[in-house]
């Protein structure tokens, strides 16, 4: 970054000359008026969307589609791009099938639990005979015209017939059971699977507008190697200026601060803006630390332009003369021919001038040389 000291703020103030120079055959002279005298601090950095966000791949492979272009709008959500994983997707569609199938198989009137139902009616059916066999052999039981043992031997077999459609039924309600906790199964791994393909899915997380697209379908992006974002997404027309100043500054940038900034790309025009934000973190690297600034640029400003800008630290307005002219708090005076010395009480320095408080009024003709 360009280091910049205070300096005399003049082309951004648009304002006229500040003093005048009078050349005599052996010195020259200044006329000393009252000028703006601006303490800044210059700075360069770059425009920025509002709510800028960098969207990357969660996951490797190949991206078969994309959704959204530059330019597009854009909401939170939505896809802006598919990464394929074809075992993946298989595993997907194998358990649907196998979902589907055990659906069917438990359905009202399935092959399945018609098997099963008729087997039960059938039983039903064997000990309904039974049940009335057995009432009419007790009768003749009782009548002793059979013997015991044949009534208990039809007792038995009907118990037995009993007993098998209790298990027939048991046996029924359980693979059903089974059916459908092979079903909960399946639906939580369907759940896990979908939720890994979930990923492949490039999704914007803000609303906005797509700022740059850094992908074309048949690309491979890797996560573990990928540093550059596929999308950029951040909201149309709401931009910040981000400025990178020198650490020497930090404790003289603050908030509320006027900020003039200068944008070549828009063919020099200058804007008036105001610091928001100063970030208090230094980067080692480079030795500077970050301002946010807000600025009125219109529609025309792009993400991502470049700015030089000066933060106004202090202006008011005084009298200042060319350092060259100060002489141990002296300067010399041009008076009706006669050059004169006079003390002065000096101020603070900007760029070549130095601030005069006491000793000098508007139209003294200071010598320079």
């Amino acid at each position: 970054m360009k280091k910049a000291s205070f300096f005399l703020f003049l082309l951004l103030l648009s304002i006229i000359p500040l003093y005048k120079l009078l050349f005599h055959k052996d010195y020259e002279v200044y006329v000393v008026r009252k000028m703006p005298l601006v303490k800044a601090v210059y700075a360069t950095g770059y425009v920025k969307t509002e709510n800028e966000v960098e969207v990357k791949a969660k996951v490797s492979g190949y991206v078969v589609r994309i959704f959204k272009d530059t330019g597009d709008e854009v909401r939170k959500g939505e896809v802006l791009a598919f990464i394929e994983n074809k075992p993946l997707e298989k595993e997907i569609e194998r358990v649907k099938t196998e979902i589907e199938n055990l659906k069917e198989k438990i359905r009202k009137g399935s092959p399945f639990r018609k098997s099963y139902e008729e087997r039960i009616k059938a039983q039903e059916e064997r000990i309904k005979i039974l049940e009335e066999k057995l009432k009419r052999r007790k009768k003749l039981y009782e009548r002793e015209l059979i013997s015991r043992e044949s009534y208990l031997e039809l007792e038995r077999k009907y118990k037995a017939e009993l007993s098998t459609l209790r298990a027939l039924k048991s046996d029924y309600e359980e693979s059903v059971r089974e059916v459908r906790r092979k079903l909960r199964t399946l639906k939580k791994r369907l759940e896990e699977l979908e939720s890994k393909l979930f990923e492949h899915y490039v999704r914007s997380p803000v609303d906005g507008v797509i700022l740059k697209r850094n992908v074309e379908e048949g690309d491979y992006v890797n996560t573990f190697m990928e540093t550059k974002p596929l999308f950029i997404v951040g909201k149309k027309g709401e931009v910040k200026t981000i400025l990178e100043v020198d650490e020497e500054y930090g404790g003289l940038v603050k908030e509320r601060q006027k900020v003039y900034i200068y944008v070549e790309a828009l063919k020099g025009k200058v804007f008036e803006g105001k610091v928001v934000k100063v970030y208090r973190f230094v980067d080692k690297g480079r030795k500077t630390f970050e301002v946010e600034v807000r600025a009125d640029y219109g529609s025309d400003i792009l993400s991502g332009t470049t700015v030089e800008a000066n933060i106004i630290l202090s202006e008011k307005e005084g009298i200042a003369v060319p350092e060259e002219a100060i002489e141990e708090n002296k300067v010399k005076v041009l008076k009706e021919g006669k050059i004169f010395e006079k003390d002065v009480v000096l101020g603070e320095r900007y760029g070549n001038l130095v601030e005069v408080l006491r000793g000098l009024e508007e139209g003294d003709k200071v010598v320079l040389r």
